[in-house]
């Protein structure tokens, strides 16, 4: 039996259900104003294995997971006047269902392309609105809940067992509901139950209190109650989740229904990407479907959330994705092999001995990782393939990797079988010329060929094995050689970072080339993740000059990383940092030389800024030293990066890099020089003019606040700061 770690009780406990042979089971579902990103679906996919391995211990599991389709607003979400379930239809042009239907489709598709089982329920929120009176209606009769102009908050004081899931109480509590000040509430850490509609308002329902719509916690205690009775088995969901929606959860279940609500609270931990949260402003959120259309099979990430276990937090990373689709591959492939071996016997102790092993290891707190680790070790054994087959089939129940298809899915085309009977034919009588011509050709047919000592196999590639063969790409700036430390081999290096927009990319390399005069110049140019054929159109621009060098990225790696990649690759003397939005129209080169000649010159470029107070930057330095350059065109000598370093990964958004990685010159006791007279042009930016402007204002606001962190306390590299200015200014701010 499945014995897992209990947020409640804070331990590892054996699942005991309360009926015996049956197992209630409920799990927070998808909001459906937005698509669920792989960090969701890690928590589904948690949820999914916990279902798999309590069927294996024979229990019949009913498993509700709730869809959120009401437009539920959080606290902080009114006070800023905004529903995101509306504000998604209004934006998308839709109605509220419309929306809805559309998210919970693509929902329902992801979840069948990641093999997790259907629940056996899947309750709308707003197909049961009675229900979720009908608690608050009991919570109110029972002294737990009060109203005040039409909204009903639950009193937190008035029931004892507050902060028990998660422990959070008193000044903690205090912090984490600082964000939802409500006058109307008795106490700061009340939670609403039901809000009133305000005026004009078209999601509501009629209620004993007027018209209104649910808080964010009720409907799970609704549905949860209704599908599954007032206390079940297994309440399942992600850390996130614990405070304050599973805490609110057990106290206006338990203070309606006078007992307790879940036995077993089982968290998934958060999912990172490349190192970081994953967030839109932050370009790491990822789709299943974003996977897919970069040549990866949905179950390969299935099979990467298996390397790492549950509650502990995971880092999502294009080359370990990689990583988990060839493993895949290989056992898929090995299934293929195996299938086309006889049953062989007298082996039944050892394979006895792996299936104990392998559920031991999965019911010890849902160990995925030694799961997969025992089935590599079996795989690799002595046992006979057939034997192997049998097993690995067995554990895929648990997998749920759809490695029983793999045989289908990997039979040849008669074509294909026939160019392998004829290959071999050439290779036993070493004619390996006409063997090679023929692999060759199957290869170009889109199979893999492999000679094992039973012959000839072919196997169709991969989606991502097929669109590697493109080009190569790397996920991280760790992934290439840095060559900072050798001589300079040419004047100068040109870095531009393509985040799309082929014509622009286009423009500014030709512009680079155009001007070079009589220097030696490379263009190194990093293709960031782009999808519209900006990648096709670098390679043939590569093809046809070799002072182009482009560097693909599997996926958007972030605009410092990305113009990291490009640092540590130039071999110029000089590097010049550009972006597609600029234009070189003269020469450049000889004025840039002749200033960074002067080694007190950090960094030189035609667009300064300049600010009295770190708080706000303005363009106005035409000529002379400034605070900072606009990184549009941005030129330093390349043994400098030996002394500042290379630029912060933590800003994956361009806005603010620049300036950021100015201060690092400063700081080292480097000069910004501006020229405004250098011949270049700027065109419109489109990676900022095609975001709105909420984007742009959260974007920028990150970025800022990282920059203010590390240099808001250093005025000196401030060239025409007052200090008692600057200090009055940072008094007022904070």
């Amino acid at each position: 039996m499945l014995r897992i770690y209990n947020t409640l009780a804070k331990r590892v406990e054996e699942i005991r259900p309360a009926t015996p042979g049956v197992i209630q089971m409920y799990t927070c579902g998808p909001t459906v104003y937005r698509d669920a990103h792989i960090g969701n679906m890690r928590t589904y996919l948690m949820a999914d294995w916990v279902r798999r391995s309590l069927i294996h211990s024979g229990l019949e599991v009913t498993h509700i997971k709730n869809i959120t389709d009401v437009g539920h607003m959080r606290q902080e979400l009114v006070e800023a006047g905004g529903d995101k379930m509306l504000m998604a239809a209004l934006a998308e042009g839709k109605t509220v269902q419309e929306i809805a239907d559309m998210y919970a489709g693509r929902f329902f598709q992801d979840e069948a392309r990641l093999n997790i089982m259907e629940a056996t329920v899947f309750p709308w929120a707003s197909h049961h609105i009675p229900e979720m009176i009908s608690i608050v209606v009991s919570l109110v009769a029972k002294g737990h809940a009060y109203e005040k102009g039409g909204n009903l908050y639950f009193d937190v004081p008035a029931f004892g067992g507050y902060g028990k899931l998660s422990n959070n109480i008193g000044a903690d509590l205090l912090e984490g509901v600082r964000s939802e000040a409500d006058p109307l509430k008795r106490d700061p850490r009340d939670f609403t139950l039901w809000k009133a509609a305000e005026p004009g308002r078209d999601l509501k329902w009629d209620s004993p209190w007027g018209p209104g719509f649910p808080g964010w916690h009720i409907e799970c205690s609704a549905m949860a109650s209704k599908y599954l009775g007032e206390s079940f088995d297994i309440h399942t969901g992600g850390v996130d989740n614990i405070f304050p929606h599973h805490e609110d959860e057990i106290a206006q279940s338990e203070a309606a229904f006078g007992h307790q609500h879940v036995n077993y609270w089982i968290h998934a931990q958060h999912l990172l990407a490349d190192g970081a949260k994953m967030a839109k402003s932050g370009g790491n959120v990822f789709l299943i479907e974003e996977l897919i259309e970069r040549g990866f099979s949905a179950l390969s990430f299935r099979y990467l959330c298996m390397t790492v276990r549950y509650r502990h937090r995971m880092n999502f990373t294009f080359t370990s994705l990689k990583a988990a689709e060839k493993a895949l591959t290989g056992l898929r492939q090995r299934i293929w092999l195996w299938s086309q071996e006889p049953q062989v016997a007298g082996y039944e102790a050892e394979t006895e001995e792996y299936r104990k092993r392998f559920w031991d290891t999965v019911e010890t707190d849902l160990d995925l990782p030694g799961a997969l680790a025992l089935t590599w070790e079996m795989v690799r054994s002595e046992l006979p393939g057939r034997a192997k087959m049998d097993l690995l089939l067995e554990f895929d129940q648990l997998f749920g990797l759809d490695l029983d298809k793999a045989p289908t899915e990997l039979a040849l085309a008669a074509d294909v079988t026939a160019a392998l009977r004829t290959r071999d034919g050439h290779r036993e009588n070493s004619d390996y010329s006409k063997s090679d011509s023929i692999r060759g050709q199957i290869s170009s047919d889109g199979y893999v060929v492999q000679d094992t000592p039973d012959g000839t196999r072919a196997r169709p590639k991969t989606p991502l094995e097929l669109r590697q063969e493109k080009w190569s790409s790397v996920s991280s700036a760790r992934e290439v050689d840095s060559y900072l430390d050798q001589p300079s081999e040419v004047d100068f290096t040109f870095i531009l970072n393509a985040y799309g927009y082929p014509s622009d990319v286009k423009r500014c390399i030709e512009g680079m080339l155009r001007h070079s005069g009589d220097h030696s110049v490379e263009a190194i140019v990093i293709d960031n993740g782009s999808t519209d054929g900006t990648g096709e159109m670098l390679e043939e621009m590569q093809g046809e000059n070799p002072a182009i060098k482009v560097i693909h990225c599997d996926h958007v790696i972030g605009d410092a990383a990305s113009k990291n990649i490009g640092l540590m690759q130039s071999r110029g003397r000089n590097i010049v940092v550009m972006d597609g939005s600029a234009e070189i129209t003269g020469n450049i080169l000889d004025p840039i030389s002749q200033i960074l000649a002067d080694p007190t010159v950090g960094i030189f470029g035609p667009w300064g800024l300049s600010t009295p107070d770190m708080q706000h930057f303005h363009e106005e330095v035409e000529d002379g030293e400034a605070d900072a350059m606009q990184a549009y065109c941005m030129a330093f000598r390349r043994d400098a990066v030996d002394t500042v370093g290379l630029m912060r990964e933590c800003f994956r958004f361009y806005r603010n890099l620049d300036i950021d990685y100015c201060f690092q010159f400063k700081d080292k006791g480097f000069r910004v020089v501006a020229d405004s007279s250098l011949s270049l042009v700027r065109h419109e930016h489109r990676q900022w003019t095609e975001l709105d402007d909420n984007q742009r204002d959260e974007l920028s606001r990150k970025n800022f606040g990282r920059f203010l962190k590390r240099w808001g306390n250093r005025p000196d590299l401030l060239i025409a700061a007052d200090a008692v200015g600057f200090e009055n200014q940072q008094r007022f701010h904070h």
